[in-house]
């Protein structure tokens, strides 16, 4: 390497060598504490990037520096937004370091979670729910999201890959569903037009994470009669309660469905009661339907507690602070101890259903595909093999 005097023309300042990543290297020509005085503007740096010198030219621009360098036959202009005596060493490396990993492909996991909250397939509330799942699995693991990529495709000492580790290690089969679906088809023809190096992504598309056995849904007559009862002894002194027992109990409504229910919703065609629901739903959302409207079967008692009034608007005046409440009051007064309470009120109607009409009838009740009810409620209808052999 040149003399220090022989380089005080062309480059003005440097930084130390850092040991983050073995191909980017930062040479010692001039101390780190040069970096910051104005005389040593518009100076160049050296960064190593396999055995090659790719000098980093630094500009002063005022309220902000400006760094410009080639790798790999790119040229990269990039702005760290504070003024040059507040700039270290540290920053510059940093900053280079993200652009040529963005050049590699290679770039940190937080940019990945953000690009794939940002143009990922699927639904918002569904991207930020996976995104935060996978930045919760780095936490709990200390991995930085400053990270490269490259550390996804790494094993442990143990040979485990990473969502193997997580898997053993925290026993969430759900979160690991929802982290995987991150590196689905889709999301990955999305990640490799946006230059990313999918082959760091390999262990998380060969997983196949643990599926989790629901057991079937089961009730009792006893139950279904001491809620019926309940609710009855109740309608008066707590009518806004039994308005949303009926919506859930007596239509199999969710709670997201629940408090979007108007009075004009209700209609008769051919003789027999419908709930249309002009909304998006959890089956609408998953099926990708827009302006769809589903039609609830509801009964004549159901019908005409909700109609007999004359109003208009929504039946429900209330959203989250009001279910809670209502929770409570199923958990505390009725006796319901699951923590989903005023869903169990849906799928006892799908298994009353089941068991006195069969599975195709929950299935239309509920807006499930018949292959979930066959797979929840099947062990309540009784066989009708009564046949001589």
């Amino acid at each position: 390497m040149q003399d220090i005097n022989q380089r005080s023309e062309d480059c003005k300042s440097s930084i130390h060598r850092f040991d983050s990543d073995p191909r980017l290297h930062f040479s010692s020509l001039i101390r780190e504490e040069n970096l910051g005085r104005k005389n040593f503007i518009n100076g160049c740096n050296y960064v190593t990037c396999g055995g090659v010198d790719v000098p980093v030219i630094v500009s002063d621009n005022g309220s902000f520096v400006t760094l410009k360098f080639s790798y790999n036959s790119t040229k990269c202009t990039t702005r760290i937004y504070c003024p040059l005596d507040e700039v270290s060493g540290h920053d510059i490396r940093t900053s280079v370091e993200n652009e040529i990993r963005s050049i590699d492909g290679n770039k940190s996991i937080g940019e990945l979670f953000d690009d794939y909250l940002e143009y990922g397939t699927g639904l918002l509330a569904t991207r930020k729910k996976n995104a935060s799942n996978g930045k919760d699995y780095c936490k709990r693991d200390g991995i930085s999201l400053d990270e490269p990529i490259s550390r996804l495709a790494e094993t442990d000492e143990l040979g485990r890959t990473l969502p193997e580790r997580w898997e053993e290690l925290y026993n969430l089969p759900h979160k690991m569903r929802q982290v995987r679906s991150i590196f689905g088809r889709k999301n990955l023809s999305l990640f490799k037009r946006k230059g990313w190096d999918t082959t760091y992504f390999g262990n998380f598309i060969a997983f196949v994470p643990q599926s989790v056995v629901s057991q079937p849904f089961s009730t009792s007559d006893a139950e279904v009669e001491h809620i019926i009862n309940f609710f009855n002894r109740s309608k008066v002194d707590h009518p806004t309660f039994y308005d949303i027992y009926l919506l859930a109990f007596g239509c199999g409504l969710r709670q997201s469905e629940i408090y979007q229910v108007r009075y004009d919703d209700f209609t008769t065609f051919n003789g027999q009661h419908y709930l249309n629901l002009p909304f998006a739903t959890k089956r609408t959302k998953l099926k990708g339907l827009n302006g769809h409207v589903e039609k609830v079967p509801v009964s004549q008692q159901v019908f005409e507690h909700f109609t007999s009034r004359n109003l208009a608007g929504l039946v429900i005046n209330g959203a989250n602070r009001l279910h809670k409440r209502f929770i409570r009051f199923l958990k505390e007064e009725v006796g319901i101890t699951e923590n989903k309470a005023c869903h169990r009120l849906r799928k006892i109607l799908g298994a009353r259903l089941a068991t006195e009409h069969g599975i195709y009838h929950a299935s239309k009740q509920l807006r499930n595909s018949v292959s979930v009810c066959e797979k929840y409620y099947s062990d309540l209808t009784s066989h009708r093999n009564e046949l001589m052999v």
